[in-house]
């Protein structure tokens, strides 16, 4: 059980850290094409043609892909008056039913984002701009990210569930290399 532990921690890991790269690339490629439609608008009143779509695909990459790194350093909201008044088995069992529901509610998002995508890429769906480019990809990397957010869950409750009770936070040394 430990060794698949560490392959599932070593390959989610890896998921998560690529979808990381893949939302930061985003980011800069959002930042690039802002500034030039800012810029062109302003100075040569000529705009980025479909910056704003370009703006709302890109913004849904960078959300979805940076879910599984959030949750792997526990960074989604928590009520934490109540929570850190629990102690052993009951903090755990609340973790674990968090923990459960989160693996419901990704595992469902990458199920219905995952049928929006494969529809999408069925009729080539584009965007309505004056630039008319494929939106497909951004919601194929939606679904990717609810899954590797789902399987970061996972792998959190399977810690848990060994008796693992730091584990489901991942804190390591190369995780502070991000």
């Amino acid at each position: 059980m430990t060794a698949l532990l560490r392959f599932l921690d070593r390959s989610v890991r890896w998921l998560g850290t690529a979808a990381l790269a893949v939302a930061a690339a985003f980011i800069g490629l959002l930042a690039i094409v802002g500034t030039a439609d800012s810029f062109g608008t302003q100075i040569f009143s000529l705009p980025v043609p479909s910056a704003l779509e370009m703006s709302q695909a890109g913004l849904a990459v960078v959300v979805f892909m940076g879910l599984a790194y959030a949750q792997r350093r526990r960074g989604h909201v928590t009520v934490d008056i109540l929570f850190n008044r629990f102690t052993g088995r009951i903090k755990a069992a609340f973790t674990g039913l968090a923990l459960a529901a989160a693996i419901f509610f990704f595992g469902f998002l990458a199920w219905r984002t995952g049928i929006g995508a494969f529809e999408s890429v069925a009729i080539d769906e584009r965007s309505w701009g004056l630039t008319r480019f494929p939106i497909w990809p951004s919601k194929i990397a939606v679904c990717a990210g609810c899954s590797i957010a789902m399987l970061e869950s996972l792998r959190q409750f399977l810690h848990l569930l060994v008796g693992n009770p730091d584990a489901y936070d991942a804190h390591t040394p190369e995780d502070e290399a991000l």
